[in-house]
Formats: structure tokens, sequence, C-alpha cells
């Protein structure tokens, strides 16, 4: 809305009365965020996946919760990827979940995001599970890929800094795992700044960005993809090689000349809300339409486990 009146000064005064008055649309709303603003990592929304058992792609780096692969520094997460012998295995580096302290169910969410060199054995990844994961088995569970790269056509093609894939992994109809994926090549090594990394998940489809390009996106309103239509937890990590038979063949050690430590820089994750977005925390409170802000840990969740608090869908 627009008042027009003859004195420039005295429009930029009602402009900004209009704009206090008329609150900003749903579909314009951040009801979380993630700015990465501490010292250190935020617990109260992160845990850690540990391990070195390969994850079930024959990953080849052992997860920690250490501080030398996954900090803050600048106002930015950065999870490490490092070659040093760990628990058996040639590589450490980190895989951060929200499992336990925050999911949501539809909605847009974004990360700016800067990903490492990848080439090759890099297979950096921003995605998300079931809420319901390991009590509903994967893939049963579902899951969303937002963001990978590092795959083996890339490399095949010499575009391991461009091509990238979103993807949906599920239960079909017979109870089978099915995959949908999609590959977009960037314009751009996208190793050298930060991009924007985008779902837009409604009751109906779910659509993947890159800097506000659509690549890829599929119809969910089929009864064998009810997994779609429950909250998920976040996910972020940087996985280093793969079996033969999965993401980038790097399968033995002397395959991954990926220089190293491998570094992807997470600058801020942001959920806008739509009229049917759900958010999963355990603190009522967090429930508020309203919400712009991060959720500090006075107010995040403070579950362990997978136990989590309330689930109310969003005024």
């Amino acid at each position: 809305m627009q008042v027009w009146c003859r004195v420039g000064r005295v429009w930029f005064l009602i402009a900004a009365l209009l704009a206090v008055a008329w609150p900003a649309p749903v579909e314009a709303q951040v009801v979380w965020s993630e700015e990465f603003e501490g010292e250190s990592i935020d617990r109260s929304i992160w845990s850690y996946d540990i391990g070195g058992h390969g994850w079930g792609n024959g990953q080849l780096e052992f997860n920690t919760d250490r501080r030398e692969n996954s900090y803050i520094e600048d106002g930015k997460l950065v999870i490490e990827a490092r070659r040093e012998k760990y628990h058996g295995n040639e590589f450490t580096s980190a895989r951060m979940v929200t499992r336990g302290h925050f999911a949501f169910q539809y909605g847009t969410l974004e990360a700016r995001i800067k990903v490492p060199s990848t080439a090759n054995g890099i297979w950096p990844a921003f995605w998300m599970l079931g809420h319901h994961f390991p009590r509903d088995p994967w893939p049963q569970c579902g899951e969303i890929d937002i963001l990978e790269i590092g795959g083996k056509e890339g490399i095949e093609q010499g575009l391991q800094r461009r091509r990238i894939n979103c993807a949906l992994h599920f239960a079909n109809a017979e109870n089978v795992k099915e995959s949908l994926v999609a590959w977009h090549n960037a314009d751009v090594d996208l190793n050298d700044d930060y991009h924007i990394y985008k779902l837009v998940w409604t009751p109906a489809r779910l659509e993947f960005f890159l800097d506000d390009v659509n690549f890829g996106g599929w119809d969910i309103t089929a009864e064998y993809l009810a997994e779609y239509h429950q909250p998920f937890f976040l996910m972020l990590n940087v996985a280093v090689g793969s079996y033969k038979s999965s993401y980038n063949e790097c399968d033995t050690p002397d395959k991954i000349t990926a220089s190293m430590p491998s570094r992807m820089y997470v600058d801020w994750i942001r959920l806008t809300r739509n009229d049917q977005t759900k958010l999963i925390t355990n603190e009522r409170d967090d429930q508020s339409p309203s919400a712009s802000r991060k959720l500090d840990s006075s107010t995040a969740g403070r579950a362990t486990g997978n136990v989590v608090g309330h689930e109310n869908p969003l005024p």
C-alpha cells in the first residue's frame, strides 16, 4: 500500500508507519534460524552421529564431535575433513544433526553455504531425515537431499566443483527403496564463494533451488510418499569416499586426491513458514509464528536422544 503526499519526507514517514501496521505475510515470516553467532556450536540445537563404520555408503572417515572437525569461526560453522589416522580410519570429519532438538514439516528452508573443493573424493551434503528415524528405519523414514556435490558423474565430466544434485530416497508402494535424483551443473565453481541452497516444501511438492534457480522438484501427493508428510530433522556433513557402487566411487584412501583439510562453511540456515508449517522443538513457546530469531539455549530443544517435547502446527 502506498499513500502519496506532496512532501517527500512525509511520504517516507507514512510508508514506515504502514510497514509497522501491516506485518509481513505468512510466506515472509522466518520462524526458525541458526545464525552461528556464538563462540561455540550450540549443543541445544546440534548433536553428532559418531563413528567410522561407513554409514551405509562405504565412507572412509570417522565422524567425531571434536573441535578439530567442527567449530565456529568468524560467525560461520566449519565442518572440516582431515587426513589422519583415527580409530582405524584414515580420515576424520563431522556429521551434525538436529535430531531430538529441532524438526519441521513444510516451509522454505534455506542455507548459505560455501562447499569445499571436492576433487576427488569429498562429498559434502545438506540434507534431512524423517523425524521418527531410527524408530522408522531407512528408507521408510524418508530422506531429502537438498545439496550433494562431488559425485562420480561430476568426476567423469570434470565438473566436480559444479555438478550438484538433490534427491529423495524412500520406500515405494512395494516397500522397496526408490530414489528420485535431479542433477544440475552450476555456472561457476561452487567452492569459490557462498551460495544459497533452498528447499520449498508444500503438501503437494518438493522443489529445490541453487541461488533461486529451480533445478529439481517432485510431486509428493501419491499415497506411497507418506514419508514426506511428516517432520524432518536437519543434517550437515562432509563425507570422504564411498563404495564403488555409491556416490563418488573413491573406495580406498589412495583414490582421495582432494586437498586436506577440506572445509565446508555454513553462514546461516533459515526456515520461512507457509500456511501448513509445523515445528517440533522441546519448548512450546517456540511454536510462535511471530518468532523471527535464532533458538537460543534458553528456548531451544533440551531433549537427549530421539525424544521431542511438542508437536504443534503453527496457527
